[in-house]
């Protein structure tokens, strides 16, 4: 493997060894040697290795040394919704805002039935990895280094250069900027990509989650069933003077669709009352089914 991916260089061996073991085990002290390497070695990336490849993350992401490592990423949410892949026949997998590919790799190394992977992510201090990230998976993978919306162009993009990927990394739409932004439709008119009958999207995209299935909705129509997996996010929500109920609503408005929790065993969401209402006021993922998939759950 490289000894250099993007801006960031491979630990020596010894000391990733020991990043990895204190990623996975919850050892008194963790939380200090996480700020330790970060000081000394925020330019490294840490390698593990899933059979025969091997999958690369930034030192400072704190969320791998506290989840356990990307084996173990959000396992109450991406644990039941890799249960949900696992009862539908062959699919292709959109990973829409990838990182550096976590969801991706988890779906490649959990679901059997996964056909291929198209996954777009702008910020360049994660592509990098990302597509190495990629490049070692079983099933066809293509890492694009692109924003999604509905619009296709060039905008620019407000990231974070604290951290080598910055999960709230953003957009401006009707913006100037060295950003290129696609739309899942366009993309798939400008590429030959051989997809499954049943399309899995998975969209974390900072703000643009609406335009994004808007954008894919020719797409969507022709697939014979559809998984999106979307991200609710209180605080986001606020800065665009939205709530829960009005991303299902505007969704709803173009697909027919029904709403479930991952985190909460697949419980339905009552469109009836006020999200909140139902769960606790924090972060999640929630899944949403077109007809033809609501008897999985």
């Amino acid at each position: 493997m490289s000894k250099h991916i993007g801006s960031l260089r491979a630990l020596p061996g010894w000391l990733n060894r020991l990043v990895v073991w204190s990623q996975l085990h919850d050892v008194k002290g963790k939380y200090a040697f996480y700020r330790w390497m970060c000081k000394h070695y925020s330019d490294c990336y840490v390698c593990y290795q899933f059979e025969q490849a091997s999958f690369v993350l930034p030192v400072d992401e704190w969320c791998f040394w506290l989840e356990g490592g990307p084996d173990n990423y959000y396992p109450d949410e991406f644990g039941p919704f890799c249960d949900l892949l696992n009862n539908l026949g062959p699919f292709s997998f959109f990973d829409l805002g990838a990182d550096i590919g976590t969801v991706s790799a988890l779906v490649s190394r959990n679901c059997a039935r996964l056909q291929n992977i198209v996954a777009f992510e702008p910020n360049p201090g994660s592509h990098a990895m990302l597509r190495h990230n990629l490049a070692g998976l079983k099933v066809p993978a293509m890492p694009v280094n692109q924003a999604v919306s509905d619009f296709d162009g060039m905008v620019s993009f407000t990231t974070s250069n604290s951290q080598t990927g910055d999960h709230e990394g953003h957009i401006t739409p009707g913006s100037i900027g060295d950003t290129r932004v696609t739309s899942i439709d366009s993309y798939l008119t400008d590429n030959v990509i051989t997809l499954a009958d049943i399309l899995v999207l998975k969209i974390d995209v900072e703000g643009q989650e609406i335009p994004a299935v808007k954008g894919a909705l020719a797409s969507i129509q022709r697939a014979s069933g559809v998984v999106l997996l979307l991200e609710i996010h209180p605080e986001v929500l606020a800065s665009q003077e939205q709530t829960p109920e009005d991303m299902f609503g505007e969704i709803e408005s173009i697909l027919d669709v029904s709403w479930f929790v991952p985190m909460f065993g697949q419980r339905k969401v009552d469109r009836l009352q006020p999200f909140f209402n139902q769960f606790p006021a924090q972060q999640y993922d929630v899944i949403a089914l077109t007809p033809s998939l609501q008897h999985l759950l």
